[in-house]
C-alpha cells in the first residue's frame, strides 16, 4: 500500500512538472529555465515598448561605433525574452547553462548578460558599456569585459531581455532589481577579445532582418541567403535530415558543451531527437525561427550621459526603484573547459 502511494505521489509530481515544462523545452534540458519556478514574492517588471526600443537601439549604436566588417544589426526576439523572464523570476544571480536558455527553434549558442541593483535599464546597459574602457581589440583584458563584448559580438543578431524585483533573502537585505538579456548567438570564450573582424573605416551594420542559419549553415552577409550544410535545407536551413549525417568520429558526448560540436554532430548531441519533437509540436512546415523586428522611432532626444544627439535613440521614461540606493554590477563569468571551442555567457 505504501509503495503504491509513493508511486502515485511521484507520478503526480512528474506530470505536474511535465505540464509546467512543455515538451519542446524539456527535450533540450529537463531543467530548462523556461520551466523554472518563481521565487516567492518576486515581482515582474514588464519591459515597456520604449524600454525595448531603447535596449535594442543602444546595442546597435555601440555596434555601429566599431570598424567591423562583419557586424550584423540586432533584432528583438520574444522567445529569448520569455526565457529570460522565467529565469529572472527565480532570483538566482548566476548564469544558467547555455542549454537551459536555448530557444526550441534555434539550436544555436545562446549568450547572457546579467545585472543587479541598478534603478533602471538605462543604468544597467550603461554598466555593461562602461567595460569598454578596459577593452582593447585583440588583447586579453585583466578586467571583466565580456558583458560589453557580448553586446558587440559580430553574429549576435537576436536579443531578448527581462527584469524582476526580487525580495530580500540571504545576504540581500533589501529587495533588488534583476536584469537579464539573452543573446543569439553567444560569444566564444576562446576569441572574445576579437568579437568582430576589424576593418579600416566605419561601415554600416549588415542588415539581414535578424535572419539566422541553422544546423551548421552560414549566412552570406551580402545576399542574406543561407548556405546550408549537406544534411539541412530550407530558407534558414531549418529542415534537418539526420538519415544522411556523416559519422562523428572525433568527439564524445562530453564535447557537446562546445558551440561547434552540436552543429557538426547533431545526432551525438541530441539535435536529431530535438528536431523530431519540434516537428511534432510546430509542424514540419513551421520550423523557421520567429523574429520580431522593432522599428526605429523618428523622435529626437538628447542622452546626457552619452553627450550625443541621435534621432533613432530614445531614452525610455525612467522608472526609479527607491528600495536600492547603491547601484552595482556584480560580474559573473561562466568558464567552460573543453578542448574545443566553447561559449561564454
Amino acid at each position: 500500500m505504501l509503495v503504491a502511494f509513493i508511486y502515485i505521489i511521484l507520478s503526480f509530481s512528474f506530470f505536474k512538472f511535465y505540464d509546467l515544462c512543455p515538451l519542446e523545452y524539456h527535450v533540450i534540458d529537463p531543467q530548462h529555465s523556461f520551466c523554472s519556478q518563481p521565487y516567492p514574492g518576486v515581482i515582474d517588471q514588464p519591459i515597456t515598448s520604449w524600454e525595448r526600443v531603447y535596449i535594442l537601439q543602444m546595442h546597435n549604436y555601440e555596434r555601429r561605433l566599431l570598424r567591423g566588417t562583419n557586424i550584423q544589426k540586432m533584432y528583438w526576439n520574444d522567445d529569448l525574452a520569455q526565457i529570460a523572464l522565467h529565469y529572472a523570476r527565480g532570483c538566482l544571480y548566476d548564469h544558467d547553462k547555455p542549454t537551459q536558455r536555448s530557444v526550441p527553434k534555434i539550436p544555436l549558442s545562446t549568450g547572457q548578460n546579467l545585472a543587479m541593483g541598478y534603478e533602471n535599464w538605462t543604468q544597467a546597459i550603461q554598466g555593461w558599456i562602461e567595460e569598454k574602457e578596459h577593452y582593447f581589440y585583440g588583447y586579453p583584458s585583466a578586467r571583466v569585459v565580456t558583458h560589453y563584448t557580448q553586446m558587440i559580438w559580430h553574429s549576435t543578431v537576436l536579443i531578448g531581455c527581462a527584469a524582476t524585483i526580487c525580495p530580500s533573502y540571504g545576504s540581500y537585505d533589501m529587495p533588488w532589481p534583476f536584469y537579464i538579456c539573452n543573446y543569439i548567438t553567444g560569444q566564444l570564450n576562446s576569441d572574445f577579445h576579437r568579437p568582430y573582424d576589424q576593418g579600416f573605416d566605419h561601415q554600416p551594420l549588415h542588415d539581414c532582418q535578424g535572419k539566422i542559419c541553422l544546423y551548421n549553415g552560414t549566412l552570406d552577409l551580402n545576399t542574406c541567403e543561407c548556405r546550408c550544410s549537406t544534411y539541412a535545407n530550407g530558407l534558414q536551413c531549418e529542415r534537418l535530415n539526420c538519415s544522411i549525417l556523416p559519422p562523428c568520429l572525433y568527439y564524445s558526448s562530453e564535447s557537446c558543451i562546445a558551440v561547434n560540436v552540436p552543429l557538426e554532430c547533431p545526432r551525438l548531441c541530441g539535435l536529431c531527437d530535438r528536431y523530431e519533437v519540434l516537428k511534432s509540436v510546430y509542424g514540419e512546415n513551421n520550423l523557421a525561427p520567429n523574429i520580431l523586428a522593432v522599428k526605429p522611432t523618428t523622435i529626437t532626444t538628447t542622452i546626457s550621459w552619452l553627450q550625443i544627439k541621435w534621432n533613432t535613440i530614445v531614452a525610455p521614461p525612467v522608472r526609479e526603484l527607491s528600495m536600492n540606493k547603491h547601484a552595482q554590477l556584480i560580474s559573473k563569468e561562466l568558464t567552460l573547459i573543453s578542448t574545443t571551442t566553447t561559449a561564454i555567457a
